[in-house]
Order: structure tokens, then sequence, then C-alpha cells
């Protein structure tokens, strides 16, 4: 194997189409262009989060010009989610009666779009809220990986992260990668005009929110006089809802800017192409909490006769984040950096959030090969996979597999620590 370390730092947007947005249109719309799919009707509480999710990766596949149309599987994600043969893989927060009452957010639905679990088209799994029992048992003995996969995100921009985003940061995300998962709390009785399909809720619930939906466009002229409460300004985001056509415009309404909005996430995704894509991970609840480590690693083992390492992924917890990826070739699995460092590399990322890393070159490994991926970091946030009450106490532990540092010399087991936690690094091979 030819041994290269890359040390040139690089600025890693990960989002192309880069646009000087010093004059952004004061109204836009993803439906005029073509660039969102069909509104959808989730019919039960809960899942609206599963559909704001694969809402926001249908639209980024029409930005990109992948296909003319294109049909996720919500109940993949919403049933999959709770209900997964492999305990390990299943959320516990919140859980309500029924099938599909389970609430949830971006980065439960990144953790399971990460690990190559889906999505699937609609096709292949159905979404329903009738005769949920019988669904249930036929799904009982499955898995989501027995379902086609479709796509794969290899980006997630979370939003809100460090501080409340701007319009214009969401506005450049709209018009580059489609609509955008937002959430804020809806109660459409009290405070919705149903004649002027509009919105305002007077942020009278301050920071609570309670449903998902997607930013598809916005009109910055739009009158404060079309809300019930009225704001103090003109504007208003116009909304995708997934509680079918018949309800706003189409399916469709306008949200004061004013509103209080939590996040504003985008998917950036690829087709699934590649059936011998082979995802190696610790982290299949994703990003549950963050420790203080400068370095934090995991130590993998190839599992067929050979493999090329091609991509790594990781998660980054502020905007403009600098760091560095090690990987090394081991002998043993007792330490991150017993071995041969074969790719160094520093990079900078635009967005908090999940990102993919395509390596320079591929590095082809052996069966049984131990090997490492290592992220140092410009600060002490290690974003981690780890017990949080009422959310992953499934999370699965094992001793030489993820390992946190200082100062790159003296390593903890992540099965050693307290609390124990697994490093939110996954890599990808061929």
């Amino acid at each position: 194997m030819r041994k290269f370390i890359i040390t040139l730092a690089i600025l890693i947007t990960q989002f192309t189409q880069t646009q000087a947005f010093a004059n952004l249109p004061e109204k836009f719309d993803l439906r005029e262009l073509g660039k969102i799919t069909s509104v959808k009707n989730q019919g039960i509480p809960g899942p609206c989060w599963a559909f704001s999710a694969l809402g926001a990766c249908e639209s980024n596949f029409l930005m990109q010009n992948l296909g003319t149309k294109l049909d996720l599987s919500e109940m993949q994600l919403a049933y999959f989610m709770y209900r997964n043969t492999k305990p390990e893989r299943n959320f516990t927060s919140r859980i309500k009666s029924g099938t599909l009452r389970l609430e949830g957010d971006m980065f439960m639905a990144t953790a399971f779009l990460s690990r190559l679990s889906g999505a699937t088209l609609e096709r292949n799994l159905k979404y329903s809220t009738q005769n949920l029992n019988s669904l249930k048992q036929s799904l009982r003995n499955k898995s989501p990986e027995d379902f086609k996969r479709e796509i794969r995100i290899r980006d997630v921009c979370f939003l809100s992260l460090n501080s409340q985003p701007d319009n214009i940061t969401r506005k450049k995300l709209i018009m580059n990668h489609g609509a955008i998962s937002i959430s804020f709390y809806s109660d459409p009785f009290e405070y919705h005009d149903i004649n002027k399909f509009s919105t305002y809720f007077n942020n009278s619930h301050k920071t609570k929110t309670n449903h998902e939906v997607l930013i598809i466009g916005w009109d910055d002229n739009f009158s404060h006089e079309n809300f019930k409460p009225k704001p103090s300004i003109n504007g208003a985001w116009l909304i995708k809802n997934s509680w079918g056509a018949s309800r706003g415009n189409n399916g469709c309404f306008w949200l004061s800017y004013e509103q209080y909005i939590y996040g504003g996430a985008a998917f950036i995704i690829e087709r699934s192409g590649n059936k011998n894509l082979k995802h190696y991970g610790y982290d299949d609840l994703g990003w549950c909490s963050s420790l203080n480590y400068k370095y934090c690693a995991n130590v993998f083992k190839i599992d067929s006769r050979s493999e090329s390492l091609s991509e790594i992924a990781f998660y980054t917890p502020e905007n403009n984040y600098q760091c560095e990826y090690q990987i090394y070739k081991l002998s043993s699995n007792a330490s991150p950096v017993n071995g041969e460092l074969i790719a160094k590399s520093q990079v900078t990322l635009q967005y908090a959030g999940y990102h993919t890393i395509t390596l320079p070159e591929k590095i082809p490994l052996t069966q049984n090969q131990y090997f490492s991926v290592i992220i140092k970091s410009a600060k002490k946030i290690a974003p981690v996979e780890m017990r949080i009450a009422n959310y992953s106490e499934n999370f699965a532990i094992h001793k030489h597999e993820s390992y946190f540092s200082n100062d790159a010399v003296t390593w903890l087991d992540g099965c050693d620590m307290n609390p124990r936690a697994n490093a939110c690094i996954k890599a990808f091979t061929r």
C-alpha cells in the first residue's frame, strides 16, 4: 500500500453552487422551480419529524437534478427508529401508545440515515395509519436494511446549535440545497387565519416547539396585516406542512418572520449507487451529547477479504469548525495510535452538523486489518453517543472501540470512562 499524508489545510463546505448572496430575492418559492415533492398527510400526531426530514431529502434530490421525482418511505424511518430488531438501534424517548405515535427530531433522523439504514422508496414500505396492529406483526422480524436503500445522506447542517440563525443563512441554504426542516409551536385553531393561510403564535409559548415542517420559500413583503395576532413587521416563511393538501393553501401556509422557530436542518444526499458501500461505526443512535476531549478516535477491523477505505464521517458542534483527521493502520485494537500514520489532513467545516469527507485517495485494507480514525478538534468538544435517560438507554458499548485523549499520548477507553461513551466517527469502505 502506498502511504500518503496530506497536511495541506482544506476549507470544506461540502456544499457546492457557491453563490454571492449580496442581493437575495425578496420573494422565493421552491414550488415555482419544481424543487419540492407533493404534500403528504401524516394522519396522526407524532411522525411529523419523519415527513420533514425526508421531505428535505426529496427536495435536495430535485435541487441536484438527480431525477425528476422521489418519494421516500416515512414508515420505514418512523417505525424502525424505535422498533429495530437490533436493540442497540432503538431509541426510547417519548414512546406513546400505538405504532406511529412516536416523536423524533433531525438528530435521530440523521443517526438512522447515516448508518445506511435507509431511506427506501415509498412503494417498498407504504405509509398508512390504518390496520397498524397488522402492520406491526408484518414488520416484527424485519429490519430497515431489508428494504432497498434509495439514497444516502452525506451532510446535514444543524443551524441552531450555536445561536438562533439569521434569516439570510436560512435563505442561502434553501436556494442552494432545497427545503429545510424547522420546528415551531403549532396550534392551528387558535392562531391560524384560515382565509389567508397564515400563522403567527405571538411567541406566547416562548421557545417551546411541537411540530416539524419545511421552509420552502419566503416573502419579505408579506403583510403583517395577514396575521392574527399581528406581528410588528412584514415578512413570512412559506411552509410546506404534512397535514394533507386540503389544509392551508394546497398543504402550505405562511409563518411570520417574528415567529420563534428552532433549527433549520438541510440534508445533502446522494443516490445510494454502490451496493458494496460498507459502514463502520459504533454510534447507532448518533450524537447524544459531547465530552471535553480534544481527541476522539474509533478503531475498526476489516471483516471481509479486502476493502478500500474511501470516506470518513463525523459531527462538528459549531460553524466554521476547524479540525484534523488522522488515519492509522494498526497491529491491534489496544490503542488508536500504535501503528503507521497513513493519512492526515486539516479541514474546516462551514456548518455545524454531520459531514462526510471523501479521502484524496482510497486506502486498501486487508481482511482482519485494524485501522483507526482520529479527529483532533480545535476545541475540547467531542460529539459522542452515550446513555441519556428516556432517549438512548439502549446504546451498546464495548472495549477497544472508542478512545478519548487531550494530548494524543494517554488514551482513555470509552468503555472505562464515566460516563461511558462511543465516539461519533464513521468509516465507509467499498
